[in-house]
């Protein structure tokens, strides 16, 4: 068994956390709530124990979708996608 870290974005699935800028990162849900006003997007890192043959390109989407609602572990990461009318993606 191994463990791989899948993230998920919506309903697509990636190894690499998504396009954000890390600089955009809310840390806190402080963060959050301070930024009402501003638009954010939740990407959800999904901890996963696989087989050690798991190849994550011959691996469905709707399977990957399961291995992630399934997942032993989550970490939720926010991310600002815009300010007021100015988009920073």
């Amino acid at each position: 068994m191994k463990t791989i870290h899948l993230f998920q974005f919506k309903d697509s699935v990636s190894l690499k956390i998504p396009f954000f800028k890390e600089s955009y990162g809310l840390e806190t849900l402080n963060e959050l709530m301070e930024y009402d006003l501003m638009n954010t997007e939740k990407v959800t890192e999904c901890i996963i124990e696989t087989d050690d043959d798991f190849i994550f390109e011959d691996t469905s989407r709707d399977d990957l979708l399961k291995m992630c609602q399934n997942a032993q572990e989550t970490v939720e990461h926010y991310f600002a996608t815009a300010v007021g009318d100015e988009d920073i993606l």
